[in-house]
């Protein structure tokens, strides 16, 4: 009869007394560990997906393609007007860097030290220049090429 082999079931049995003390030993060792790891996974499983803090990247790439073409058009009427575009410009593009996780920009410390009464500046002009730089380096194309002129 199959299943009957004497044979088999002697080995089975050798086996189950030979390796049963050292597997339930390794088992009660790393229980601690293996319950660690399986409460931490129900933790991340359970966590709500991070909400975006901000406008998206796609509007805010746009905004900045608007305001550098305002900026690198012909010149606002008024010192004010100016001052504000550059301003704002100055946000937006601290905005996208916030967004792509270029980490420190050169333009904040010059935002935060001057606010807009600094926008004007020639250092803030190479600050503003260096952060372009770092985020286009994310892959951001702030001045995309435009279409080929016949």
């Amino acid at each position: 009869m199959p299943g009957n082999d004497p044979v088999a079931a002697g080995v089975t049995v050798f086996l189950a007394i030979a390796l049963g003390p050292a597997l339930l030993v390794v088992l009660l060792v790393r229980a601690p560990a293996l319950v660690r790891h399986l409460i931490a996974f129900r933790r991340r499983s359970r966590a709500a997906a991070p909400t975006p803090s901000g406008p998206p990247l796609e509007r805010l790439v746009a905004d900045l393609r608007r305001l550098d073409r305002l900026r690198r058009g012909p010149p606002p009427s008024t010192r004010l007007r100016r001052v504000a575009l550059l301003a704002a410009y100055d946000d937006v593009l601290l905005a996208a860097c916030r967004a792509t996780g270029v980490e420190d920009p050169p333009l904040r410390a010059w935002v935060e030290a001057g606010g807009t009464d600094g926008a004007l500046d020639a250092g803030r002009d190479l600050a503003r220049l260096r952060t372009e730089a770092a985020l286009e380096a994310t892959g951001v194309r702030i001045d995309p090429p435009g279409p080929a002129a016949a």
